[in-house]
């Protein structure tokens, strides 16, 4: 398992647990959920920003996206609300970084949408993540 395989197990987890059993969570996904509350993550990619002796430090992107059904309004506004304070809580709640496995990490922006999914009204939010991670020089198989 890779280093970052090893992260995203962690980040698969955490969601999962959140929807679980009635929702839905797919990490990459090819296409729209099925289940709802849902809740997806997605790789942005990663970044070196420090080079050390033996270690490399890089920002892993990520960002979860999350969405619930209803016709808009206050009460679909308040679960969509909700879903997205449970996925934050989830990644930074624990105050250990994913629970240790990682330097740090940080919720950015955020973004609530109306959307339309299998011809049905749903409300969604993204919100983006930095992840700060060491590996070996040149050796992205496991964390340092």
């Amino acid at each position: 398992m890779t280093a970052l395989s090893t992260i995203f197990a962690e980040v698969d987890a955490r969601l999962t647990d959140i929807v679980a059993p009635d929702g839905s969570y797919e990490r990459m996904p090819s296409g729209d959920p099925d289940a709802f509350p849902a809740l997806e993550v997605h790789d942005g990619g990663d970044t070196p920003v420090e080079f050390e002796a033996g270690a490399t430090r890089a920002e892993l992107s990520i960002e979860v996206v999350g969405f619930v059904e209803g016709h808009g309004g206050a009460q679909t506004h308040d679960a969509l609300n909700d879903l997205h304070a449970k996925a934050v809580f989830a990644l930074c709640g624990d105050g250990e970084n994913l629970g240790g496995i990682v330097e740090n990490i940080e919720a950015r922006d955020r973004r609530p949408v109306v959307t339309e999914l299998a011809s049905k009204r749903r409300m969604g939010f993204s919100q983006d993540f930095v992840i700060t991670l060491t590996t070996p020089r040149g050796d992205p198989r496991s964390l340092a």
